[in-house]
């Protein structure tokens, strides 16, 4: 018992007692072992980063996609709705319209509701994007404003008012019996109840943008934000409507010409009156659109009220941009390419040294002439004469197509080849003072071995000189 007391101290002992270098040894393991443990945790903590943000992203789309929908199913109702009130000239509500409008009212409660969750997972995206502890950090003076605006404008709808009791038909025919007598039409400041809330809720159209802007693969991809961070180019809502415009330019202004004009349309419809106190047809709110947008204005239609005048007023602004858009991307198209203008160019060239050529044979053979008139003693002659000026002619010929060859040379190089010239040239200059420098340097190892052998040299020599004095002596 006692030898085994005294070997289990003495193993104690020694494992206590063990040297520097082994204690030195073991300590890097415990670093290693905590380094690798960080490194985990961080990569760990990265990737559930990464996942979060992208069900962050996943639910903004998902919301997104939800209010847009909601807002085109409140914008088909409202239609249907002032529709079936358009039918009836006194514009009374009936049990349709009331129940359409009780829809309305309940899609755009939703909506609100959809907007405050949209924006409180969006400053959730900031706060996670930024490590910041708290999402009201993100709630700014603009970020609030933001939110009132567009809760004021998705709130604006036709609202049910009191149930209609009484038949409407009935009361559509006493009133079309009694206004008969006086087709006159609405005052200029006339707008019915249901038009003047309907017509703003077109403005929640703005949300399809939105949910096109987080369906894009520039948002959702996270290399392309990074180089656009890198570059200082903020990657928003008017980012990915110029990429759009770049890229399919003709599809994005054939459908927003088609938005715009149906909802033009039938805004005017909705706006304006004919002399029997109805609304415009749809054919002929379009023929009032059409010559509105393209600014004509023949005068057989006009707005009859103020609000009508307010939508031509806007439609017509929309014309001249749209028509300056349309003619910057015709005019873009109709350039040519780089390779189509290079053969252009070279067909041309071809032709005008055709016509050179030509001049240059007709300006010896007119010579040939001038001399064999001469040496026949014609000097004086009418044909002498007419020779003379034909040779002057082609002369002036020869001389202007020079002038048109060097004038298409100079039209052939356009500012893009002129800085493809600049960026080669200057790859190329930088190219050749980095071989510069590497031969110079080079030369400097030379001359240091030269000098080496030089010094060698003399050494030998010298060694040399002395072998031979003491061989001598």
């Amino acid at each position: 018992m006692s030898s085994d007391t005294s070997s289990s101290s003495s193993s104690i002992q020694s494992s206590k007692k063990k040297s520097p270098a082994e204690n030195q040894y073991e300590l890097p393991d415990v670093s290693n072992r905590k380094q690798a443990s960080v490194k985990e945790i961080s990569i760990s903590y990265l990737r559930h980063r990464l996942c979060v943000r992208e069900q962050y992203y996943a639910r903004l789309a998902l919301v997104s996609n939800l209010m847009s929908f909601l807002a085109i199913v409140g914008v088909i109702l409202m239609i249907i709705e002032n529709e079936l009130t358009f039918a009836h000239v006194n514009n009374k509500d009936t049990k349709v319209s009331w129940f359409l409008k009780l829809i309305i009212t309940i899609t755009t409660v939703i909506l609100l509701v959809l907007i405050f969750y949209y924006h409180y997972l969006d400053m959730s995206l900031y706060s996670l994007r930024n490590t910041l502890e708290d999402w009201r950090v993100e709630l700014t003076n603009n970020k609030i404003l933001l939110i009132i605006l567009e809760i004021s404008i998705c709130a604006v709808h036709p609202m049910p008012r009191s149930y209609p009791q009484l038949d409407p038909e009935k009361l559509n025919s006493t009133s079309i019996e009694s206004d008969s007598s006086s087709p006159n039409l609405y005052s200029l400041s006339y707008t019915a109840v249901d038009v003047g809330l309907g017509l703003p809720m077109f403005l929640r159209l703005y949300l399809l943008g939105r949910s096109i802007m987080l369906h894009s693969h520039v948002i959702r991809d996270i290399s392309l934000r990074s180089l656009g961070y890198l570059n200082k180019v903020s990657i928003d809502y008017f980012y990915i409507i110029k990429t759009f415009l770049e890229q399919w330019p003709r599809r994005c202004l054939i459908t927003f010409c088609i938005i715009v004009f149906f909802i033009g349309s039938w805004s005017l419809r909705a706006c304006d009156y004919t002399t029997t106190r109805e609304h415009l047809s749809m054919l002929e709110s379009m023929w009032l659109f059409i010559t509105t947008f393209t600014t004509i204005g023949y005068g057989d239609l006009y707005p009859s009220t103020y609000c009508g005048r307010g939508i031509a007023t806007i439609i017509g602004l929309i014309g001249l941009l749209l028509s300056a858009i349309l003619i910057a991307i015709l005019t873009q198209k109709l350039f040519l390419t780089r390779e189509e203008k290079y053969v252009h160019t070279f067909v041309l060239n071809t032709q005008l040294e055709k016509k050179r050529k030509n001049q240059a044979a007709n300006v010896i053979k007119f010579v040939i002439k001038l001399w064999y008139l001469k040496r026949r003693n014609k000097s004086s002659s009418i044909e002498y004469l007419l020779t003379q000026r034909k040779i002057f002619r082609s002369i002036y010929h020869l001389q202007k197509i020079r002038q048109d060859q060097r004038n298409l040379i100079d039209s052939c190089v356009n500012l893009t080849d002129v800085m493809t010239i600049h960026r080669d040239t200057s790859v190329q200059t930088r190219e050749t003072v980095q071989q510069i420098v590497i031969i110079k340097n080079d030369i400097k190892k030379i001359e240091e071995e030269l000098k080496n052998i030089n010094y060698c040299m003399n050494t030998l020599q010298n060694t040399l000189n002395i072998l031979l004095d003491r061989a001598t002596k």
